[in-house]
């Protein structure tokens, strides 16, 4: 399954890539989003968020009662004109599902659009199609909850 999210941030690149890197920022994040319990990870490439999210009732019989859904983020230099390129993967533990996108922070004004591009594979016989369109929701909150706090943080 193909992704593709568009995202803007009021602030310019460099500084939505300094965010994505605070401790305090996914902390959070993970708060917002629900999560059980989570952990953060932030180094000179990147930063992780590993979080335990509760799964909605309907969706508990393909992948139990809590999905461990992992997310990192990596960002290179920026280029001339501005933009800085990267990767986000999304990596859920013990589930044969790969995601894996790219990113592009691009100025626009005093603002950043982001642009992920990737995709979502589930490696389920017969009913991985049906596995995907089950998570992929998962994959869009995490990235339209990304955008609601980031731009609470940016707007301090």
């Amino acid at each position: 399954m193909k992704l593709a999210y568009t995202q803007t941030y009021p602030a310019p690149p460099e500084r939505v890539v300094a965010l994505l890197r605070t401790p305090d920022f996914l902390d959070d994040l993970a708060k917002h989003a629900g999560a059980l319990e989570h952990t953060v990870k932030v180094s000179d490439d990147g930063a992780m968020l590993g979080m335990k999210l509760p799964v909605p009732q309907h969706l508990t019989r393909f992948v139990g009662e809590s999905l461990q859904l992992n997310q990192t983020f990596r960002f290179q230099a920026p280029r001339a004109d501005g933009t800085i390129p990267g990767t986000v993967e999304v990596d859920v533990p013990g589930m044969p599902v790969v995601t894996s996108a790219t990113a592009e922070l691009a100025p626009s004004g005093n603002a950043t659009l982001a642009r992920y591009l990737g995709e979502l594979k589930v490696r389920i016989p017969l009913v991985g199609k049906k596995v995907e369109e089950q998570v992929e929701p998962f994959i869009r909150d995490a990235f339209d909850g990304l955008e609601r706090r980031a731009t609470d943080w940016l707007t301090r």
